[in-house]
């Protein structure tokens, strides 16, 4: 059976270290050529062709058509991943009354920021929801993870749980009454209907736990030897608690500065991890948007350690604009896009996007566009372990991409091979599923 072939001419692509003017080829939904067409530095070249100008031929002996689409000197980028949001467009992930449809409205709203790949994130809830909400979200990450990968919308890798085995004094904006400050060998299928053992196959890839709860190390233990994801966050835990976690299986710290014990020079608690002998392969991540953490903490952070993740912890109202919204059984006001728990001053999640989160970073840190670029897509795919390239442009993968300008504004958005996302109406595109 014959498929149509793509090529995305004059592009930039994030590759050894920095931009390279790279020439992809997709054949159907996955690439199958990178060529490099000039060592010429990103920026140097001026281009004369016309962004989004497309052109078709024929070549009937390999392909039903080939069609080549013109860069003309932009980024041709991974898609970003989201490891951690709440919902965005009024779709709240905790919401009892979440349905299907719910879920794939976020999946396809996504697009618009660059994202093709993230991690749905439940805050602390009761039991009941757990029970009804697991089955929902983690079926269609199980389902994406299949062969049936969705080819006009954001993937759903699988669900982030991120509480609600909390320090009380650091909860932030989850509900108190939800809070566990005790773990035994039963807490995990109690609250969340499923063993340590079965979340995998459940389609849950995260969990945020404080790991100086007590029976905390045992549940580390148990959950990352069968392959979950554990993060450390909404902690007071000192240094050596967060030294020991990593002994056990501990990989990524959530949200770094936020909802932790701060820095002290008598005890530098989860920031000092990233200075341990303990450091390597431990990741942590951060939202960039300016109101979680002042830009001198984010590039203090960035000078200790590159394994930075970028998330936007965005909650239903990212799209919305101010108002009164919710997180899970929080109220919540947005004004002037900063989110709190409503009649206090405490953050309730954001509602920064993906692609303004990686303009701050950059715009706060002064670095390279491929190393922002690395924290929103390579890196965020070694915290979910996946070692088959996702997070990066590579011969054989799904040719998920997106396609940024000098100033890292999306212009389209690719999926499996096709433009499922453009920002630009008055030029059409090929395969446009989406305007």
């Amino acid at each position: 059976m014959q498929s149509s072939c793509v090529i995305f001419a004059n592009c930039f692509l994030p590759k050894d270290g920095k931009l390279r003017h790279c020439r992809v080829t997709v054949k159907g939904t996955r690439t199958e050529k990178i060529e490099l067409v000039s060592d010429a530095e990103y920026g140097q070249i001026i281009f004369s062709e016309t962004f989004g100008n497309s052109s078709t031929t024929n070549d009937e002996s390999k392909v039903d058509k080939i069609i080549t689409f013109e860069c003309a000197g932009r980024i041709l980028s991974p898609g970003f991943i989201d490891i951690q949001i709440n919902g965005c467009f009024g779709v709240d992930f905790s919401n009892p009354s979440l349905t299907r449809e719910d879920i794939l409205r976020v999946a396809t709203h996504l697009l618009r920021f660059g994202v093709t790949c993230f991690c749905p994130t439940m805050v602390s809830s009761s039991k009941e929801s757990y029970a009804k909400l697991i089955p929902l979200i983690g079926g269609i990450c199980l389902e994406d993870r299949s062969l049936t990968k969705p080819v006009d919308r954001a993937s759903l890798w699988g669900m982030h749980l991120e509480g609600p085995f909390f320090s009380a004094a650091k909860r932030g904006a989850h509900e108190a009454q939800c809070i566990i400050e005790e773990l035994n060998e039963n807490s995990i299928t109690d609250v969340y209907d499923k063993g340590a053992g079965e979340m995998l196959n459940a389609g849950v890839a995260i969990t945020t736990l404080a790991p100086e709860l007590p029976g905390a190390i045992n549940q580390i233990r148990d959950l990352s030897k069968h392959g979950i994801i554990v993060s450390m966050g909404h902690t007071d835990a000192t240094m050596n608690d967060g030294k020991e976690a990593i002994k056990k299986g501990a990989s990524l710290i959530t949200h770094l500065f936020n909802a932790m014990r701060p820095f002290h020079h008598r005890e530098p608690g989860l920031l000092g991890v990233l200075c341990s002998d303990e450091k390597d392969g431990i990741y942590y991540s951060v939202i960039a948007d300016g109101l979680h953490s002042h830009p001198t903490s984010v590039t203090m952070a960035y000078a200790i350690s590159k394994n930075v993740v970028l998330v936007t912890d965005a909650m239903s109202a990212l799209g919305l604009g101010d108002g009164e919204h919710s997180l899970g059984a929080e109220k919540v006001t947005v004004k002037n896009s900063k989110a709190v728990i409503s009649g206090t001053d405490t953050l309730a999640g954001s509602v920064a996007s993906m692609d303004s989160c990686v303009r701050s970073f950059q715009k706060f840190t002064g670095c390279s566009i491929y190393e922002v670029l690395k924290a929103a897509t390579e890196n965020p795919a070694r915290v979910l372990k996946e070692n088959t390239g996702l997070g990066m442009i590579t011969v054989g993968r799904p040719a998920d991409f997106v396609i940024l300008d000098s100033e890292l504004n999306v212009l389209r958005t690719i999926v499996a091979g096709s433009i499922v996302f453009s920002n630009d109406a008055d030029k059409p595109s090929f395969g446009n599923k989406m305007r």
